[in-house]
């Protein structure tokens, strides 16, 4: 396994135990508990003393050294305010030298008005260096201005990188471009980062980035954020385009919007375009074009390897993988335990609505219902929409699901186990009946 996985991999365990993921080891070095549900519990957060609002410091920055760490919450706040006046950060790197707590900004505090942080780079400024966590986390993320576009810690990142950061118990609430990590990227890269809290907003809206675009990648991520907005809002991503990847991912929380809305991915646009080796547990509510994986897989966009358990509800084009398809869907597996679609509206067990001659090796639970309440869907078959059925039994006794999911991918199985990165997951409630 290449180096980078094994970082990668290692960095999500020890974000299990970050955010208070219970379970039990298991034989492969896992965790036999689920995923993270969020992050500090509301009695921890009421016992630790409030943190303070610290004013910008730039004190650090010396433009002839090209790293930089800082450790408080003026010196981040310090970051943003010298990316705002321009300084790009190109060829540099920025390392987190220990935990920071930016909850002295959050509502009621005096500053900025009262819309708390200021995001690092926005409409007319972009970080290009680097930005290292270093296993740490920075808490207590407050936004609240529902006219601010590229909301995040990070604002716009354009040829820049982060990693190996969590962000966790953030509380967001903008416009558009909205991620916990960041709200817009582009020719970037996000890598073992991971989020927890809430976030709201009205388009391209993500547990951890918002927009991904021009060939950026995110890999070895999670978000158990709780996701809403209007359209391309996604557990983990609004929308990944331009052929920007998703890998070795996933996302637990919900998933609520109107149109584009996924379980790990809002909108899949573009040639070159996709999702692979990752998975999504939470449940999705739409208006249209909502799956349990993605959205909206358009322009010949390929989702491969992946799968899905939480329920999927909307008027129409609603599916277990993805709502709307034209592109490819892969070796992947519906587990969700309903698929629902109003009055006469499209549903299928892997994808709702489109051309699904390019995909194939799909597996859909054989208990999925339907808007009526049967495991009636017509369209079964290795490259009909509504995929080759498989049962409970067959998915428990083969913890790679027929090989899909490998060791060789960055994956953790065990029999009687779902797939996961780290630690094999339990198997949800309705594989259990």
């Amino acid at each position: 396994m290449k180096k980078m996985s094994l970082i990668a991999i290692s960095a999500l365990a020890v974000a299990f135990a970050l955010s208070g993921c219970g379970g039990q080891k298991t034989k492969s070095g896992g965790m036999s508990g689920g995923g993270p549900t969020g992050g500090a519990s509301a009695k921890q957060r009421a016992s630790a003393p409030a943190a303070r609002a610290e004013e910008p410091d730039v004190s650090w920055y010396n433009a002839e050294l090209t790293v930089f760490r800082l450790s408080r919450p003026g010196q981040l706040l310090g970051l943003s305010k010298l990316v705002s006046d321009g300084n790009r950060f190109q060829g540099k790197t920025v390392v987190l030298a220990s935990d920071i707590d930016l909850s002295g900004y959050s509502g009621g505090a005096e500053f900025n008005g009262g819309k708390g942080w200021i995001p690092i780079g926005g409409k007319l400024h972009v970080f290009k260096g680097t930005f290292d966590g270093d296993g740490k986390v920075v808490r207590g993320l407050y936004i609240n201005d529902p006219k601010l576009l590229f909301a995040g810690l990070f604002g716009r990142l354009d040829s820049g990188e982060v990693r190996n950061l969590g962000v966790v118990d953030v509380r967001i609430t903008a416009n558009g471009r909205i991620g916990a990590v960041a709200g817009n990227i582009a020719n970037s890269r996000l890598t073992a980062c991971y989020s927890t809290g809430e976030i709201a907003g009205k388009s391209f809206v993500g547990g951890l980035a918002g927009h991904v675009d021009r060939k950026s990648s995110v890999a070895a991520c999670y978000s158990a954020a709780k996701v809403t907005g209007d359209n391309y809002v996604g557990g983990l991503v609004g929308d990944a385009d331009g052929g920007s990847t998703v890998s070795r991912s996933y996302a637990t929380g919900s998933v609520s919007g109107n149109e584009a809305v996924g379980g790990l991915l809002g909108g899949l646009l573009g040639k070159g375009s996709s999702v692979s080796n990752s998975y999504s547990t939470g449940t999705v509510a739409c208006g249209s074009n909502g799956g349990g994986i993605v959205g909206i897989v358009a322009d010949g966009a390929s989702v491969t390897t992946c799968y899905a358990t939480g329920a999927v509800s909307g008027r129409t084009r609603v599916g277990g993988i993805a709502g709307q398809l034209n592109g490819a869907i892969t070796g992947c597996v519906a587990l969700n335990p309903s698929v629902k679609a109003e009055g006469k509206g499209f549903s299928g067990r892997i994808n709702g609505y489109g051309d699904s001659k390019a995909s194939s090796a799909n597996l859909a639970l054989s208990t999925i219902r339907n808007s009526a309440g049967t495991t009636d869907w017509p369209n079964r078959g290795e490259k009909g929409k509504d995929g080759t059925d498989i049962t409970a039994a067959q998915v428990s006794n083969d913890g790679s699901v027929g090989g899909r999911f490998t060791e060789a991918h960055g994956w953790t199985t065990m029999r009687g186990m779902l797939p996961g990165f780290g630690m094999a997951i339990r198997v949800p409630d309705q594989m259990r009946q």
